[in-house]
């Protein structure tokens, strides 16, 4: 059952979509919203190249971005709170300083779930395709994240990337224990070389949303290319608002997917957010 989420703060688009996403979630759940802004000193006060001589700037330069950025996080910050109080919504707000995804990590040993946007970076770094605050939770964080992009695909389908694997299994699990499925029409895919083998895996992932009470479809897909390509185009045929599945593991798609240039494809592309677990 879930209970709290904690949900990264900062400036960008996707930040915002994922703030209203956690809201929404808290929201049908009943759950508490903590907001966590971070101030990247790390990252301001990075060692650079300089002329000699020039230290005294450098601590200058540093001190000016650090207290903008302070200022910029403490309004952000601010407007999440009064977002959450328009709402009705019980919430909280962390302001912390340091390296972002350990501090998210440490926040969320209290918490259900990580929503984070895909470009948040928390120092105004724009046009990335993946922050690499998201990558780290992504590859290092116990908790299940809820990674979301800048302009969401919204609907009430989910689709659950299945391969029989454990990490595909567990992430499956937790999306169901936590209550996700509740109101969402439930579509397991899964890819092999032939449609039969597919289809018997993802009928047995879907056997896990029946027990459970849920309706779900089982849709098994024969290809041999990249399976990331195979599960984009079965989230936008469906228009799902809702991409689960298991992170980092090591057997047939979970392994595709989440190695190399295949992970970026897949959440990089991905027009809903994505549900990951390990």
């Amino acid at each position: 059952m879930l209970k709290s989420i904690v949900v990264a703060v900062d400036a960008s688009p996707s930040s915002v979509e994922g703030e209203k996403l956690a809201l929404a979630i808290a929201g049908s759940h009943g759950a508490r919203l903590v907001g966590i802004g971070v101030l990247d000193t790390p990252f301001f006060t990075a060692p650079m190249a300089r002329p000699m001589g020039a230290g005294a700037y450098k601590e200058h330069r540093d001190e000016t971005l650090v207290e903008v950025a302070r200022e910029r996080l403490e309004v952000r910050l601010k407007e999440f709170e009064a977002v959450c109080a328009a709402a009705g919504a019980a919430y909280g707000a962390v302001e912390a300083e340091g390296v972002p995804h350990m501090l998210i990590e440490a926040e969320a040993d209290r918490h259900d779930l990580i929503v984070i946007g895909r470009e948040t970076n928390f120092h105004g770094v724009e046009k990335h395709d993946i922050a690499d605050v998201v990558q780290r939770l992504l590859h290092d964080n116990p908790r299940p994240v809820v990674m979301v992009p800048p302009a969401p695909q919204r609907g009430e389908r989910v689709v659950v990337a299945f391969d029989g694997s454990r990490e595909s299994s567990r992430a499956m699990h937790m999306y169901i224990l936590l209550g996700l499925a509740k109101g969402q029409e439930a579509h397991v895919v899964s890819i092999a070389a032939d449609r039969a083998t597919a289809l018997e895996t993802a009928d047995k992932g879907a056997g896990l949303f029946r027990s459970h009470g849920f309706e779900a479809e089982a849709h098994g897909i024969a290809a041999r290319g990249n399976p990331a390509d195979a599960i984009l185009s079965q989230v936008e045929a469906m228009s799902a608002g809702m991409l689960v599945m298991g992170a980092f593991g090591h057997h047939n798609l979970v392994h595709n997917i989440l190695v190399g240039s295949a992970t970026r494809r897949l959440l990089h592309d991905c027009p809903a957010p994505v549900f990951v677990h390990h």
